[in-house]
């Protein structure tokens, strides 16, 4: 019989496998990422492209996350075998903390039902569709765990200001922010992602935060603002934790969490939460190495049937061009960020939108693209990552208050931004990443509660354009969304009838300009 040594990072097999067993846990705990047939080493021969997540020839070790794939392994080959865990359990050293809901809360069935699997669990991966309250669930979590230190890790500094929000509203404790121009370290932190990774390569003279990023639109500061004394202190805060909670996880995948996570061995509750814990490299399987496999689903059809949410009109329309470029910069460029034609057209659907009282986020994924958008768009605000967080929360702010009804604005808004009040989101910038599909559908489907008779249902536009690899991201994008039976997918018969069919999904008036009445 074997024994499976469990750790809060990694776990060891003790004893032999035979050969068989051994092939098939290499094989299991594996993969190969879909760009391997373009790696130096693989085309030279040199590797095979698989990225091995058993290590036989270290001692049988895998990481802990992938317990239930190696036990299930075993079982299936007839391995007698006895789990032993050596994780302490760390006894709880905030019996006060205290959960204390905002007024009105709305308690929903599968919000306690999370919080309860996610406490026994004690690790894991929470999908939870966009607009399902999520840092409210994990509020709650922390507070039935009590035990500190505890790192609520976020991606951007706009994430970090809505978690602490939310948190500080929520617990009895103080709460601490470190990162993005904010350091204050107390038993409860949220932090940037960016940051932590920064104190762990502290004294690593091949670092260099772009090696960090998850994707072409993943746009983080390359700068290093916190001084070393700092960093150190961060460091062994990290040691020291015993909790954690990553958002966004589907950026896990990346050495950015993988060398966070480790330089927390004591940290014996671990979860990750995502609307989409998928990833497009061929890399889940380091999602659940890192956490543990996935332990909810709610997704936003569910949340819709149950009224939290509200229906998306999700309309692919076609966009051609005529483009005999081979290069995707060179037909990004050409088809979309310098297409005047195609650029007026999509402020004249956002025009259209705001005339309808539509408070509309026009999504792009360059900077000067926005500018030239925010220029076609009277009344528009362009939100970027230049501008200071005071200007860019007033923006929002703006925005749910209906004295703005247009944003134009990058990629960080993809994740994090909460306006009950949006009525639709044209997705100008395209892109390569589907995971962010979901995410950007989800800036509409939250539903206004604070009025009598909330909207209904909202209205996306993702543009897809007849080219080299951008209808490929479309076909992909397609597939996503098709995914979800409350999406109400439409196929537009194009720009000629955008508006017209906008109109009938709205109840909209609408009068075709003819020759007649231009």
């Amino acid at each position: 019989m074997v024994k499976i040594l469990i750790g809060n990072v990694t776990s060891r097999i003790i004893g032999h496998l035979p050969d068989e067993v051994q092939k098939a846990l290499d094989q299991k705990l594996s993969y190969t990422p879909t760009d391997a047939k373009h790696m130096k080493s693989v085309k030279e021969g040199r590797w095979d492209g698989r990225f091995r997540l058993y290590r036989k020839s270290y001692g049988q070790f895998f990481d802990t996350g992938l317990l239930s794939l190696v036990v299930k392994t075993l079982t299936e080959h007839g391995i007698e075998f006895v789990k032993v865990d050596e994780r302490k359990r760390p006894l709880p050293n905030l019996p006060n903390l205290k959960f204390t809901p905002f007024e009105n809360y709305e308690t929903r069935d599968y919000q306690q039902f999370t919080i309860d699997r996610a406490y026994t669990r004690t690790r894991g991966v929470l999908k939870v569709a966009t607009g399902a309250g999520k840092t409210l669930i994990i509020a709650e979590l922390i507070a039935k765990i009590k035990t500190s230190p505890f790192m609520f890790y976020v991606l951007t500094k706009d994430l970090m200001e809505q978690a602490y929000d939310v948190l500080a509203s929520t617990l009895n404790e103080p709460i601490g922010r470190i990162g993005a121009g904010k350091w204050d370290i107390q038993k409860l932190n949220v932090c940037t992602i960016q940051t932590a990774v920064r104190a762990v390569n502290l004294h690593n003279k091949k670092f260099k935060i772009s090696d960090y990023q998850f994707d072409e639109e993943d746009i983080w500061d390359k700068k290093q603002l916190e001084g070393e004394d700092k960093l150190d202190n961060l460091k062994q805060l990290l040691r020291a934790t015993r909790g954690i909670y990553t958002d966004e996880v589907h950026h896990s995948a990346c050495k950015t969490v993988q060398d966070v996570l480790g330089a927390s061995p004591n940290a014996f509750w671990r979860y990750g939460g995502s609307a989409t814990p998928f990833r497009e490299d061929g890399a889940e399987i380091m999602i659940q190495a890192l956490f543990g496999k996935k332990i909810v689903d709610i997704n936003a059809s569910y949340l819709i049937d149950k009224g939290y949410l509200i229906e998306p009109y999700i309309f692919f329309e076609p966009i051609h061009h005529d483009c005999d470029l081979h290069s995707y910069q060179s037909i990004y460029s050409e088809c979309v960020t310098k297409n005047d034609d195609f650029n007026h057209h999509v402020a004249d659907t956002a025009n259209f939108l705001v005339e309808h009282n539509m408070s509309t986020l026009v999504l792009v994924q360059h900077i000067h693209h926005g500018e030239f958008l925010q220029k076609c768009i009277p009344g528009s605000v362009l939100l970027t990552g230049k501008l200071s967080t005071k200007k860019r929360l007033l923006a929002i702010q703006d925005l749910r208050d209906k004295k703005c009804m247009c944003i134009v604005a990058t990629c960080l808004a993809d994740e994090g931004l909460d306006v009950p009040t949006l009525d639709a989101v044209l997705l100008a910038g395209g892109g390569s990443s589907s995971t962010r599909v979901h995410q950007r559908i989800g800036r509409t489907l939250r539903k206004d509660r604070s009025v009598s008779a909330p909207r209904d249902r909202s209205i996306v536009v993702y543009y897809n354009h007849n080219v080299k690899y951008l209808k490929k991201h479309a076909n992909k994008a397609l597939r996503i969304v098709k995914e979800e039976p409350r999406f109400n997918v439409i196929k537009s018969k194009g720009r000629d009838h955008i508006l017209g069919e906008i109109s009938n999904v709205m109840g909209f008036d609408y009068h075709p300009k003819t020759i007649f009445n231009l």
